[in-house]
């Protein structure tokens, strides 16, 4: 496991140089030092290099995410829904809907102001236009 670390470490700051545009510095692969052809690992192994090169990268920036949102990388995450997990288990069910029936009848009592309202606009816009009107 080490040496894929090792490999792609070495790969990350070929690709950084490369993208800065310096000269990549030539140093040894840790992959090159297995006893195995060098043309074979180059030719079969680079793409797969580079793909676990790109969710190293991935995972890196996953965990600065969470850094920046106060979460210690997946442990923090794992914490943090066990900290919900523990906060939901002291509410029970029953309040949840109890409260949501509660909200229900004051929105109807809401919406039934709302139609006396309308109706009050109604009649006073109906009494000011009488009021305007040419008297006989």
């Amino acid at each position: 496991m080490s040496k894929i670390y090792d490999a792609l470490q070495h790969l990350e700051a070929q690709r950084k140089a490369m993208d800065s545009g310096e000269t990549p510095t030539a140093s040894i692969n840790p992959l090159d030092l297995q006893e195995r052809p060098v043309s074979v690992v180059r030719s079969t192994a680079r793409p797969l290099l580079e793909q676990a090169a790109a969710v190293t990268r991935f995972g890196t920036e996953l965990h600065r995410r969470m850094g920046e949102a106060g979460l210690d990388g997946v442990r923090g995450l794992f914490a943090l829904a066990d900290q919900l997990q523990r906060a939901l288990a002291t509410v029970a069910l029953g309040e949840i809907e109890s409260a949501e029936r509660d909200l229900d009848r004051v929105a109807a009592q809401i919406r039934a102001v709302q139609g006396n309202l309308t109706q009050l606009k109604t009649v006073k816009m109906d009494l000011e236009d009488l009021s305007r009107s040419p008297k006989p």
